[in-house]
C-alpha cells in the first residue's frame, strides 16, 4: 500500500457559528476522523486544514451543505486551492430526515460525494464563479431594494392624493427632501 494515494471525504455540515466535519476513505468507507465540531472563523478553518494536511490536496474531495453561512468557510477553501464540491441538504430529506443532526450530516454529505446514485448531487465551485456569484447577488439585492422602494414610494403617493390631493401641486418635485421630510 505504499505509495498509494487514499481518496478521503470531507463532509461538512453547516451551521451559523460552528461547523462539523468528519473524513471517510472512499475507498472502503472507513471514517478516518470521526465528526468534529470547529468554528466558524479563522481559528476553526486553521483546525479543519491541520486534521486534512496528512492527506494533500489532491487527494481531498471537500462536500458541505449550502446556504449563506458557508461563504466565509468557502472562500477560505479556495484561497488555499482545495478544488472544493458543495452538496446541498436535499438527500438527508429525500432519506426521511426530518430533525437536522450536524454529525449524521456529515456522514450523509460523505455519502452524496461517495455515491453517483443521485442525480445532481453536487457541482465544483471554482474562485471565478465564487466571485460572480457573488457579484450577481450584489446586482439582485440591488435591483430587489429599488423595487421595493418604488412599491413605497406609489403606496406613499396613493395615501397623499386620497388625503391631501392638493398636496403635489404645492411642490416642483415629487419625493425631494422637503416633500419627503414633511411626512
Amino acid at each position: 500500500m505504499k505509495g498509494r494515494v487514499i481518496m478521503i471525504l470531507v463532509g461538512i455540515d453547516i451551521g451559523k457559528n460552528s461547523h462539523f466535519f468528519c473524513v471517510l476513505n472512499r475507498d472502503d468507507g472507513e471514517v478516518l476522523v470521526q465528526p468534529t465540531c470547529f468554528k466558524n472563523n479563522q481559528n476553526g478553518f486553521t483546525l479543519l486544514l491541520q486534521v486534512l494536511a496528512p492527506y494533500g490536496k489532491a487527494s481531498v474531495l471537500i462536500g458541505m451543505d449550502t446556504g449563506h453561512y458557508h461563504f466565509a468557510l468557502l472562500r477560505y477553501l479556495l484561497s488555499k486551492e482545495f478544488i472544493n464540491p458543495i452538496a446541498t441538504d436535499m438527500p438527508r430529506r429525500m432519506q426521511g430526515g426530518i430533525s437536522k443532526n450536524n454529525k449524521l450530516d456529515t456522514l450523509t454529505i460523505c455519502d452524496v460525494l461517495f455515491s453517483s446514485n443521485h442525480k445532481k448531487s453536487y457541482r465544483i465551485t471554482k474562485i471565478d464563479k465564487f466571485e460572480y456569484y457573488e457579484q450577481r447577488q450584489l446586482t439582485r439585492h440591488h435591483h430587489n431594494l429599488k423595487e421595493e422602494l418604488n412599491f413605497y414610494a406609489n403606496r406613499l403617493q396613493k395615501c397623499i392624493d386620497l388625503v391631501l390631493p392638493e398636496f403635489n401641486s404645492l411642490f416642483k418635485s415629487k419625493y425631494g427632501t422637503v416633500y419627503m421630510n414633511i411626512f
